[in-house]
């Protein structure tokens, strides 16, 4: 079994990789009620999302193959998934925390999750992270990490 690592995804050359993750997450199942998986299928919005171009992207990769992708947008919102078969071993947090550090030396101040009250896996994900918990209408929840300022030395 490889070992994941995580690279920047916004070079050319991995465009047919990260459309590939992309088709496989668009493919996946949904499954609803009793037999539904804790962490569900990503909604079409967040595989738009990562799709996107603005900001910066970061992958997961396992023996060649993308596994978890993190885009952050130029207003600071982070969007993450991670593949069926690869949820719940800890790709999800260390993207995140890739993210955050990226961010950080990008100078964003603040990066947010938007998530549900049932996205129990990016709610943790979230508490790990240190993040403000903002309960919205509609079920709708709102992470904020608040990044600390670096300084730099011209």
């Amino acid at each position: 079994m490889c070992s994941h690592h995580i690279v920047r995804a916004d070079h050319p050359v991995l465009d047919r990789d990260v459309e590939l993750f992309l088709h496989e997450l668009r493919a996946e199942r949904r499954s609803f009620g009793p037999s539904a998986r804790p962490a569900p299928k990503p909604f079409p919005s967040l595989l738009t999302a990562l799709a996107g171009r603005g900001g910066f992207r970061l992958a997961a990769v396992e023996c060649g193959r993308i596994v978890g992708l993190a885009r952050v947008d130029g207003a600071g919102e982070l969007f993450l998934a991670v593949a069926a078969d690869r949820r719940g071993a800890g790709i999800g947090t260390a993207l995140a925390r890739a993210a955050v550090e990226r961010a950080i030396d990008l100078n964003y101040r603040r990066l947010t999750i938007r998530t549900t009250r049932r996205g129990r896996a990016i709610r943790r994900l979230g508490h790990n992270l240190g993040c403000l918990v903002v309960e919205r209408a509609f079920g709708r929840t709102d992470l904020i990490l608040e990044l600390p300022a670096t300084e730099r030395i011209a």
